[in-house]
């Protein structure tokens, strides 16, 4: 059980040196963001339904963390993030979408904005 949790921490550990890693120096995109085409990038998100507020909590892997306070019911962890994401990235919700693990912690999330938004604004945050 001691290993379990020392991964853990490592996990915890490893996401918060990780965090703020922002666009990078030469202009490339943060890990966690895929451009796919003209005016349109998939975010992979990491996300923790039911915490006490809504926030960026550093990276996981190669994904975003997130956590919201909506809890995984009905929908409404889904409608949290891609409003929550929007306001981050100074969107309209309409602009965000869950393309893949509706049901599941790790997602997909296709944003389309006629100009790339400012990704330092939610790496820098986490």
């Amino acid at each position: 059980m001691a290993r379990k949790e020392a991964g853990r921490a490592g996990n915890r550990a490893s996401g918060q040196e990780q965090a703020g890693q922002g666009v990078q120096p030469d202009g490339t995109l943060p890990i966690f963001v895929l451009a796919t085409g003209p005016g349109a990038w998939t975010l992979r998100v990491a996300v923790t339904p039911g915490g006490a507020k809504d926030a960026l909590a550093g990276l996981v892997e190669d994904r975003l963390r997130i956590r919201l306070r909506a809890k995984a019911v009905e929908g409404q962890a889904n409608a949290a993030l891609t409003d929550f994401l929007a306001v981050c990235l100074g969107l309209k919700s309409r602009q965000v979408r869950i393309v893949s693990g509706e049901k599941s912690r790790k997602k997909t999330i296709r944003i389309e904005a006629e100009s790339e938004p400012d990704w330092s604004a939610v790496a820098m945050m986490g």
